[in-house]
């Protein structure tokens, strides 16, 4: 049986068409999963850490567990379980429910901005031990409500290629969100948060 709010979230979000980004040229496609689970603090929302990594555009971000489709990956979906899987060990087809998907999104680092990538929700139904990979510097649990402190919340807008576009900065003790992950963040609390 799965909580009242977890059903009405997966209502909602299932309730809309996501919005997909089309592109002409070359992209990579990815994936995350944005995973939730209940605890003490009501409900909370898992990130990892990005090792520090000369070559990686994302090195040091707080994100979310996910990559790049392979080949093997029936679809993005595919990707985001996988992924979560190979970064922290939780399989989310025994121990979760997708609950849907958010809409794309690109990085606009222009190291990065070939990337379309497809946001998954997921609840994990029973509390895991993460195991990270070598992938993952670090992975914490947040709680949501700490969201809705206005004083963890920062937005501005900045122009970019002639487009003035916002930007969010979510803060969490001494972790900063920012870039698409805070985009993704945004997105899901603009949806769903007052759930929490």
């Amino acid at each position: 049986m799965y909580p009242s709010i977890i059903k009405e979230l997966e209502k909602i979000i299932n309730g809309r068409k996501s919005i997909k980004i089309k592109r002409d040229g070359s992209f990579i496609p990815a994936a995350v999963m944005v995973i939730l689970k209940k605890d003490k603090n009501g409900y909370s929302m898992l990130f990892i850490k990005r090792p520090e990594s000369e070559g990686d555009p994302f090195s040091g971000h707080m994100a979310f567990p996910g990559g790049k489709v392979k080949d093997g990956d029936t679809n993005k979906l595919d990707t985001a379980i996988r992924e979560t899987i190979e970064e922290t060990d939780i399989d989310l087809n025994r121990n979760g429910r997708i609950l849907g998907e958010l809409d794309d999104v690109s990085p606009i680092n222009p190291r990065a901005n070939h990337f379309i990538v497809t946001p998954f929700l997921a609840y994990l139904t029973e509390d895991l031990e993460i195991k990270p990979n070598e992938e993952v510097a670090s992975a914490i649990w947040i709680p949501l409500f700490h969201f809705k402190d206005e004083r963890s919340f920062e937005r501005r807008v900045v122009e970019k290629d002639g487009m003035e576009r916002e930007e969010f900065t979510y803060r969490y003790h001494n972790h900063a969100i920012w870039g698409m992950t805070a985009r993704i963040l945004h997105q899901f609390l603009s949806l769903v948060g007052h759930l929490f």
